[in-house]
């Protein structure tokens, strides 16, 4: 009696099964690790193309200028100027009028003990709506081009000055403007004005006038001695 045996035709079987998956499995694995890479060498031994790299980027070296902020100082206005006054003013001629005369006394003298000489300054029609704040009065001889105000008596010039400052808001003087009714005469004594002002020679005289606010007339006068 023939005894066939179960293993024999499976252990062949399992045998060919394992060759025919270790063939698939090193094929797969050639294939996976060197499918991916160019050769070194083709066949004919010559050298495969380069390979493209990536191009570097060079740093940008230029400089970054910040444009400045805004400037967020404070603006100073000018100051607020007031409204002022018109500015002292002399009215045209006939109503408004600036003028000298010289006179010498007679010989002899009528004012005694000393003889003295004058000189006679005319105001008409001043119009200084602001108020007079300061007076300025000099006299000059312009044939020798001199000053000659120190001739005269310096109480005068001080009481001219204070006959003005202060004028010029009243309703008489808005209106008819400052008027020195028969002028203002400066006495000067004889000698000293016979020494620095000869017959024929011109005297000027120069007035400036200003108002609380600063603005300024100047009034000139010339006359010339006998």
């Amino acid at each position: 009696m023939k005894r066939r045996s179960g293993s024999g035709p499976g252990r062949g079987g399992l045998s060919l099964l394992a060759t025919w998956a270790s063939l698939a499995l090193a094929t797969a694995c050639s294939s996976e690790t060197t499918g991916g890479l160019p050769p070194l060498l083709t066949a004919n031994g010559s050298t495969p193309p380069p390979v493209a790299v990536a191009p570097t980027i060079s740093p940008n070296l230029t400089p970054i200028t910040f444009r400045p902020g805004p400037d967020f100082a404070p603006i100073t206005p000018p100051p607020i100027q007031p409204d002022l006054p018109d500015p002292p003013s002399l009215r045209p001629a006939p109503n408004g009028e600036f003028n000298l005369l010289l006179s010498t006394p007679p010989n002899p003298a009528v004012i005694p003990p000393v003889g003295s000489a004058f000189v006679t300054v005319t105001l008409r029609g001043l119009l200084v709506p602001g108020v007079i704040a300061s007076v300025e009065l000099q006299f000059f001889n312009i044939s020798r081009g001199t000053d000659i105000t120190g001739i005269f008596l310096p109480t005068a010039i001080e009481q001219f000055r204070n006959t003005l400052i202060g004028r010029g808001n009243s309703y008489a003087d808005r209106t008819d403007g400052i008027t020195l009714t028969n002028g203002f005469t400066f006495p000067a004594d004889l000698a000293a004005y016979s020494a620095n002002v000869a017959p024929g020679e011109r005297v000027l005289v120069i007035l400036v006038i200003r108002d609380s606010f600063g603005q300024a007339l100047r009034l000139e006068a010339r006359a010339q001695a006998t």
